[in-house]
């Protein structure tokens, strides 16, 4: 049976990013990592960074209508970890519809493991595609406890 993977029940509200002043891909996905800094040492942090800058290199996570889903599968770590960030101005990231970027789901899951990484990138990209306007939404809130409202929301709504 398909296990339903709930992107609320993986992503916590302290590694939410609200706002994000970045300006380039590279200082989202950097500030993304930071927030997991309380799961791992500054070391393994830059690692776990360049295993996800070496992903975008293959091919952008930018999936369009403003939101990207930087993942990588790596041995640093031993279970998913989530982090999300808004960006009120957008930032160029290579995105599929050429349009910069303002929502973001980081993805970090163990390397000796496909089905829980795909399944959350599925979950994510089936949120998207049933609620056109949930990165407008998740853009207007104010606090990581209000994203997560949505989030949830959206979930019941949309995830049998």
């Amino acid at each position: 049976m398909y296990n339903i993977i709930r992107l609320s029940e993986q992503l916590s509200e302290k590694h939410i990013v609200i706002h994000s002043s970045s300006t380039s891909a590279e200082d989202i996905l950097r500030e993304m990592v930071q927030k997991l800094s309380d799961e791992f040492s500054p070391d393994i942090c830059e690692e776990i960074l360049n295993e996800v800058f070496a992903r975008e290199k293959v091919r952008s996570t930018g999936i369009g209508h403003g939101i990207a889903i930087p993942h990588a599968r790596t041995a640093l770590v031993k279970q998913l970890y989530c982090a999300a960030a808004t960006s009120e101005s957008g930032i160029e990231y290579n995105a599929l519809d050429g349009k910069p970027v303002s929502l973001f789901f980081l993805i970090i899951s163990p390397d000796f493991t496909v089905g829980p990484h795909l399944n959350i990138l599925s979950a994510i990209s089936h949120l998207v595609s049933k609620k056109a306007k949930l990165s407008s939404e998740l853009n207007d809130v104010e606090t990581p406890s209000e994203f997560m409202d949505i989030l949830k929301e959206t979930e019941e709504r949309y995830i049998i």
